[in-house]
């Protein structure tokens, strides 16, 4: 699955829907049938409402596979309007009336950090119980300041029938596995750590949910979960190692995921801009160029 990037147009910084919708062809060749919009890699703080709904329903409308859409924010009304919204019906380009949204994807809450598992619980429950909508969670305690623990990602799971699984965006390989274990029969993906995904994967983790740097490879991203869910396990680590080679240009460059994705896609998604909304910075022309030039042919 990958976590789309947004394309801002660089005078104006509106959503560039020409350069959405060549990104969403280009991801759909590669191999990607599954995608997450107005995630972290999406930018979705700086986005309003508004153009975080338009973002889904352009999604809806291109994308022939599975379309995740965030519904976070800090508000509870504010996210109970995005889950209204992706429950609606729009008119697509492949198959007719279909839901914005085919699951939504929830954040704790944050700005108040460290706020008690009881806390974080009603908060989940006051917004998932009102919708029918396959859902899933999204631990990433670095952006939120609050954890789903285990116990609590227990405690929901058990009033929200419809819960699917959890994302976990986390520094370590064992702060993600715990969740897989405690719920076996849900789905956890692996976020954050993408040069990990197939190590995730041999842990028993459902996938991982890749960033923007793996989506400018989608067809390596494919191929790693491809071939180890066919026993190819010598096939997969060569693509991920190819992954990790391409991680490693954006790190020797000190660049971050977002910033760096929305350079390297300008290789291959021709017009595809590389602004950033603040407060992240674009990377500088002459990085994007040594980025670029690493691009794995």
């Amino acid at each position: 699955m990958v976590a789309l990037l947004m394309p801002f147009k660089p005078d104006s910084l509106n959503i560039d829907d020409a350069s959405f919708t060549k990104y969403l062809e280009h991801l759909w060749q590669g191999g990607i049938k599954n995608v997450v919009v107005n995630g972290s890699t999406g930018e979705f703080p700086s986005m309003t409402l508004a153009e975080r709904k338009h973002a889904a329903e352009l999604c809806r409308a291109h994308w022939p596979g599975k379309v995740v859409v965030g519904v976070s924010s800090t508000a509870v009304a504010d996210c109970l309007e995005l889950i209204e919204h992706a429950a609606t019906q729009v008119t697509t380009a492949n198959k007719g009336q279909q839901t914005v949204a085919d699951a939504v994807l929830l954040l704790p809450p944050y700005y108040f950090a460290t706020v008690p598992d009881a806390g974080i619980e009603n908060f989940i429950l006051a917004v998932l119980k009102m919708t029918k909508l396959p859902s899933y969670l999204y631990n990433y305690s670095v952006h939120t300041g609050n954890v789903i623990s285990t116990e609590s990602y227990k405690k929901v799971a058990k009033q929200l029938p419809h819960l699917r699984g959890i994302k976990c965006t986390v520094a370590a390989m064992s702060d993600a596995t715990p969740y897989k274990d405690a719920m076996p029969h849900l789905q956890a993906y692996l976020g954050g750590i993408e040069g990990q995904a197939l190590d995730g994967l041999q842990k028993g983790l459902d996938g991982v949910i890749a960033g923007g740097m793996c989506a400018v490879l989608p067809h390596l991203v494919a191929k790693v979960d491809e071939e180890f869910r066919k026993g190819n396990l010598t096939e997969a680590r060569a693509a991920q190692d190819t992954l990790n080679k391409w991680a490693a240009a954006r790190d020797s460059l000190k660049l971050m995921d977002v910033g760096a994705g929305k350079a390297a896609m300008s290789k291959v998604v021709p017009g595809f801009p590389a602004k950033v909304r603040p407060a992240l910075v674009e990377v500088p022309s002459e990085l994007q160029s040594k980025l670029v030039s690493q691009y794995p042919e």
